[in-house]
C-alpha cells in the first residue's frame, strides 16, 4: 500500500464510519452490536491491506538475499518500499531490512549509518536486537572493536524490555556476539557455538556461507591454514558478491582449489536434524508477529516489552 492509497483508505474508513454512527442515531434500526462488528470487519480489512504487501516484500526480500544473492536488487527494492512507506512504522521497518541489505551485500558504513537512522520507537523492541546484531557484525568486518563492544552491550541492555518469547533469539544473536568477541582466548567455545547456531541452514544459501565462513575464522584461530582454505573455497565457489565472499578473499592462502568446493544439490545438509530452538537465521522475523503500526495513527497493540 502506497503512502496515498493509505491516506485515501484511512480517509474512506473514517467517513463510512462516521456515516454508520450518525445513521444508527437516526433511524435506530441498526444495533450497536450489528454496528461494533462493522466497524471491526472495517479495521481488519485495514490491517490486511496495511501488513499483507509488507509480508510479500519480505518474501521477495529473503528470496533475493537468501538464495539468489542478489543483494543490489534487494537494495534497489527496498529504497523503492521506503519512498512510499505509507507510516513512519513500515518506513523503520524496510530500514531494517536495508540495513542488513547494505551489509549482506559487503557495504557496512552504509549498514551501520542505515541502522542509526532507524527511529526504533516505531519497532517493536525485539527489532532492536536485530539492528544491534547486524551493527556488531559490521562492526566486527571493519575491525571497529569499540563499536562491536557497543552493540554488544545495546543487545544486553535491551533484554529486559522485549516480549519474553523472544528471549531465545536475544539469547542466541548475544551467544553468538560473545563467542566472536572471544574467539582468540576461547576457540573451541566458539566453534561449539558456530555449530549449535549457524550449521542448519536447511538450503538457504547465504546461511550456509556464513556458517563456512565463521567456521573459517576458527581453523584460523588455531592454527590450521588447509582446513581454513577448505571453508573460505566453499565461500569463494559459491558467494558471489556475497560479503562472506569477499571476505573470504582476502584471507584466502590458496592452499586448495576453489572450482572442488562447489555445492551440489544432493549434498546433505549440516545438522538438518537439530532441535527447531537452536537455528539461529540471520533474517527479519516474520512480520504477522510484530507491531509495525504508528502510534499516532492508531496504538491498537501494544508494542512488546514496553
Amino acid at each position: 500500500m502506497k503512502r496515498k492509497e493509505f491516506y485515501t483508505t484511512i480517509i474512506t474508513y473514517a467517513v463510512l464510519s462516521a456515516g454508520l454512527i450518525v445513521t444508527n442515531i437516526i433511524f435506530v434500526y441498526l444495533d450497536w452490536l450489528l454496528l461494533f462488528a462493522i466497524i471491526l470487519i472495517g479495521y481488519m480489512y485495514f490491517r490486511y491491506r496495511l501488513s499483507s504487501p509488507i509480508q510479500k516484500f519480505s518474501n521477495k526480500f529473503n528470496m533475493l538475499v537468501d538464495y539468489d544473492l542478489d543483494m543490489e536488487t534487494a537494495i534497489k527494492m527496498t529504497l523503492e518500499y521506503i519512498e512510499e512507506a505509507p507510516t513512519k512504522g513500515v518506513k523503520a521497518l524496510l530500514q531494517v531490512y536495508l540495513g542488513m541489505a547494505y551489509y549482506n551485500n559487503g557495504e557496512y558504513e552504509q549498514a551501520i549509518n542505515t541502522f542509526k537512522s532507524i527511529d526504533l520507537s516505531k519497532l517493536n523492541s525485539v527489532y532492536h536486537i536485530l539492528i544491534f546484531a547486524h551493527q556488531a557484525y559490521a562492526y566486527y568486518e571493519l575491525d571497529d572493536k569499540e563499536g562491536f563492544d557497543l552493540a554488544l552491550e545495546r543487545i544486553k541492555n535491551i533484554k529486559p524490555k522485549i516480549n519474553k518469547k523472544f528471549i531465545g533469539y536475544a539469547n542466541s544473536y548475544e551467544r553468538l556476539l560473545t563467542v566472536i568477541k572471544n574467539l582468540d582466548e576461547n576457540p573451541e567455545e566458539y566453534k561449539e557455538v558456530i555449530e549449535a547456531n549457524l550449521s542448519r541452514h536447511k538450503g538457504f544459501i547465504s546461511q550456509r556461507l556464513v556458517y563456512h565462513y565463521r567456521l573459517a575464522h576458527y581453523y584460523k584461530a588455531i592454527g590450521d591454514t588447509e582446513k581454513m582454505d577448505i571453508e573460505l573455497a566453499k565461500v569463494l565457489a559459491n558467494g558471489k558478491s556475497h560479503f562472506t565472499a569477499q571476505e573470504a578473499e582476502k584471507m584466502f592462502q590458496n592452499s586448495v582449489k576453489v572450482d572442488d568446493y562447489i555445492f551440489t544439490d544432493d549434498e546433505p545438509l549440516e545438522g538438518q536434524d537439530e532441535q527447531e530452538d537452536k537455528d539461529l537465521k540471520e533474517k527479519v522475523i516474520d512480520a504477522k508477529e510484530l507491531e509495525v503500526f504508528d502510534d499516532d495513527i492508531d496504538n491498537l497493540e501494544n508494542k512488546g516489552g514496553k
